[in-house]
């Protein structure tokens, strides 16, 4: 199935839980080469991060980790501080993008790609799990297991 703005969507059989779509962009280095790109988003309801990977050809994959509330803030207005940042761009006669910046200790990558792919991406995932709810939803797995972990000695009565 593709979606408006390029961005493709695929569930694997089984993983009901995850979300993957790939969108054209670039990907430009602190050297300045800037490579037009497949940048794939991956996303499961296990975790409120999703992860962006882009294939350069020639180079390899690189795989970026960024919250959904980063993504879904920087659709609208600059978001984020330090090594990451997210904003959305406009260039003369080109569709709407969304540009991100990561940053570490070998340099910065841009990655830009479609807003309206983001957009459609991030409404997609926000119905599988609406925005706010993951940590809910770990706190409770996380009290379980501990409740549930036979080897713990069991809560003292007040």
């Amino acid at each position: 199935m593709r979606l408006q703005g390029g961005m493709g969507k695929s569930v694997s059989p089984g993983k009901e839980n995850q979300l993957e779509g790939t969108a054209r962009g670039f990907v430009t280095l602190s050297g300045g080469e800037r490579d037009r790109c497949d940048i794939v988003l991956r996303y499961s309801t296990d975790d409120p991060l999703v992860c962006l990977i882009s294939a350069r050809h020639g180079h390899g994959s690189a795989c970026w980790v960024i919250s959904r509330d980063l993504l879904s803030a920087g659709l609208t207005g600059t978001a984020g501080m330090g090594d990451i940042t997210v904003e959305p761009v406009a260039e003369q006669n080109k569709p709407l993008g969304v540009l991100l910046r990561v940053r570490n200790e070998r340099g910065e990558a841009r990655i830009h790609i479609d807003h309206q792919a983001l957009l459609l991406y991030l409404e997609r995932s926000h119905a599988m799990m609406p925005f706010g709810t993951e940590a809910q939803s770990r706190e409770v797995d996380a009290e379980l297991d501990q409740l549930l972990d036979e080897e713990q000695d069991p809560p003292a009565l007040p």
